[in-house]
């Protein structure tokens, strides 16, 4: 089971060169005491920062997604969830307005999760981060409200760049 909050023992940071993170590897040096902690207490005033949830069942790659993107300066991971019912969990306790999504979570497909989290919070960034490359299934994902599918076997750099862009494009059609 994934803990719900993406701080691990103490506050750490995270340096990586650009482009090493493929697949579930991911060659990063974690440092504790450096950084503010990911996670708990993060202001949710702060409008341009991503509150991000993390939706993947495989423990490990949620853990290295938490630290790569937490380690973003306009990024905080408040959330790490390996199910459905997890991530839904997340939304009064974290008021995130970014989701990362696997697909397939443990108790079943996160394409009505997807539909779920537009009309619950609308302005919310959504990438599925998978590993099927699948154009049918990509469009599924964007017909849900997903903003963009991203690869699980690109670098970490097209991960924070479909964030920021979904972000932006949400920010700016806001009333």
């Amino acid at each position: 089971m994934l803990p719900t909050h993406c701080n691990t023992t103490g506050p750490v940071s995270v340096e990586r060169a650009p482009g090493t993170f493929t697949g579930s590897v991911c060659h990063a040096i974690i440092r504790r005491d450096m950084a503010e902690p990911t996670g708990a207490g993060v202001d949710s005033s702060q409008p341009d920062l991503l509150r991000l949830v993390i939706g993947e069942n495989n423990m490990d790659l949620a853990m290295t997604l938490s630290l790569l993107l937490g380690a973003e300066p306009d990024m905080r991971c408040v959330a790490t969830a390996a199910s459905i019912g997890a991530v839904l969990a997340t939304l009064e306790a974290h008021a995130p307005n970014a989701f990362v999504l696997d697909l397939s979570l443990d108790d079943g497909s996160s394409l009505p999760l997807i539909a779920t989290l537009r009309s619950r919070v609308p302005r919310a960034a959504i990438i599925v981060h998978t590993g099927f490359q699948n154009d049918s299934l990509d469009e599924q994902c964007l017909r849900s409200g997903a903003d963009a599918v991203v690869l699980k076997t690109g670098d970490i750099d097209a991960l924070t760049a479909a964030l920021r862009q979904a972000a932006q494009r949400r920010n700016a059609t806001a009333p």
